[in-house]
């Protein structure tokens, strides 16, 4: 099978952001008036679950403070607009190595699309503060939640991104940063390579293709030997 693509996952592959999100959802969560304080042990146990208006769910649940659709939906967007901020102001760079990926995927003649389940503000808030290192002109698409009937780990935004493009998954290569964002691009049928974040330590070598600290371990000529190796029948 030719290689076509390379799909960039959620945005914590492309820069680390979860401790900027959890420091919105505080400051969205108190100014809604909760006494919520989520701790970055605390965090990293709700982003084993995700969306943020689930783990909300899960929360209001666990804590039998019933939150109302509507409340949880302002506090997501609050939260969302409060990170954008926070990123942008601190000038964000892209982790090391995806840009250089991204590039040579693209000189190889591939398909690169950013496959995320986000909101369209996290993405645009990731590019303006890279400094030009990255522009949406670098993908062909950017997919964002409204493009799947559910999140990840349901596979929906990848049979999303492969209807787009007209490609099969045994053509694409999809990088992400999570066990459940892993798990979706399996579930497509994708060749995986696993960046994990900051804030995951879940154990993923049993599920990804390929699994490495940060892309700047690797290239893209190493990946594409890895997949044509992988998709070659054994004689």
């Amino acid at each position: 099978m030719t290689l076509k693509a390379l799909f960039i996952g959620s945005i914590g592959v492309v820069t680390e952001t979860s401790e900027y999100q959890r420091r919105a959802y505080n400051q969205a969560l108190a100014e809604h008036g909760m006494n919520w304080e989520w701790t970055p042990e605390i965090y990293q146990e709700l982003l084993k679950s995700n969306g943020g208006q689930q783990r909300l769910h899960l929360l209001s649940t666990a804590t039998q403070q019933p939150l109302a659709t509507s409340l949880i939906e302002k506090i997501h967007a609050r939260k969302t607009e409060l990170a954008a901020q926070m990123i942008q102001q601190d000038q964000l760079s892209p982790r090391p190595g995806v840009v250089a990926l991204i590039q040579a995927a693209k000189q190889a003649g591939m398909t690169v699309a950013w496959v995320t389940s986000t909101f369209e503000e996290n993405t645009q808030a990731i590019l303006a503060a890279s400094n030009g290192q990255l522009s949406a002109d670098d993908f062909d698409h950017i997919f964002h939640r409204k493009d799947a009937v559910q999140g990840k780990p349901a596979p929906d935004i990848y049979h999303t991104a492969l209807a787009h493009f007209g490609l099969a998954p045994e053509e694409c290569i999809a990088v992400e940063d999570s066990l459940i964002s892993l798990l979706a691009a399996k579930s497509a049928g994708l060749f995986t390579v696993a960046t994990l974040g900051a804030y995951h330590n879940e154990q993923v070598d049993n599920i990804a293709d390929l699994v490495f600290k940060g892309l700047d371990e690797t290239s893209w000529t190493q990946l594409a030997q890895r997949f044509e190796a992988a998709h070659t029948p054994v004689v």
